[in-house]
Order: structure tokens, then C-alpha cells, then sequence
């Protein structure tokens, strides 16, 4: 019984802790906004990786685009992992996220097909070095 009462009570600590939100917490524009820049930065550390680019040219991109990130939308690691799991817990805001990621991509996408050749992934660098 006492083994019970044990798990009963971590149970209920993690439940309360999931329901909680983080500090500082991203509203879901925010959210949107910064899961789109993820993915183009990592899109671009795939055409790196494509082109040959070394490992360490290759993680100085990645240190620097991420640090910028963060820093620009007030996040540290911990704090967006916080956030990302407290989506989590509540799959259809995450799926409703997702689904507006998504439709950011297509939309970068079509405008780098219109636009120049070197496109979203010279923006990204001339943003970032």
C-alpha cells in the first residue's frame, strides 16, 4: 500500500507539472514562428551537408544560427525544450502548430522558386554571419 501511495503521489506530480506553463512561455504565433525558423535552418545545414561543407564549418553554422535564434525570441535551450514539451502535452496544439509551420515552408518555398536562385539560404547566412 505504502508503494502506492508512492507512485500515486509521482503520478500526480508529473500530471501537474506537464499542465503548467513554461516561463517564458510562447504564445502560438511565436511558436509557429520560431518551429519555421528551425526547419530552415535546418534545411540549410542539409545543403551544407550536400555540398561537402565540413564538420566544423558545419557546426559554427549550427552554434550561430541557434544561439541567434534563441537570443532573438528571449529562449534558452531549456526554455524552448520546456515549451515544445508542454505542446506536446496538449497534441492538437501542437498538430494545429505544425500544420501552420508547414504552411510557412510552402509558402517560403514557392517564394524562393519565384524569386533568386540563392534564395531563403542566403537570407539565413547573411542573417546569422
Amino acid at each position: 500500500m505504502k508503494n502506492f501511495s508512492i507512485l500515486a503521489i509521482i503520478f500526480v506530480l508529473i500530471l501537474s507539472s506537464c499542465s503548467q506553463r513554461p516561463s517564458p512561455f510562447l504564445s502560438e504565433r511565436r511558436m509557429v514562428e520560431l518551429l519555421t525558423e528551425i526547419h530552415l535552418i535546418e534545411a540549410t545545414l542539409q545543403q551544407k551537408q550536400n555540398q561537402g561543407q565540413s564538420f566544423d564549418s558545419m557546426q559554427i553554422y549550427t552554434t550561430a544560427a541557434y544561439t541567434e535564434l534563441f537570443e532573438r525570441f528571449g529562449l534558452t535551450q531549456e526554455s524552448f525544450e520546456a515549451n515544445m514539451f508542454y505542446r506536446a502535452y496538449r497534441s492538437r496544439d501542437l498538430e494545429r502548430i505544425y500544420t501552420k509551420v508547414r504552411d510557412n515552408l510552402e509558402r517560403k518555398v514557392e517564394e524562393y522558386r519565384q524569386n533568386s536562385p540563392g534564395g531563403i539560404h542566403e537570407q539565413i547566412q547573411e542573417r546569422v554571419f
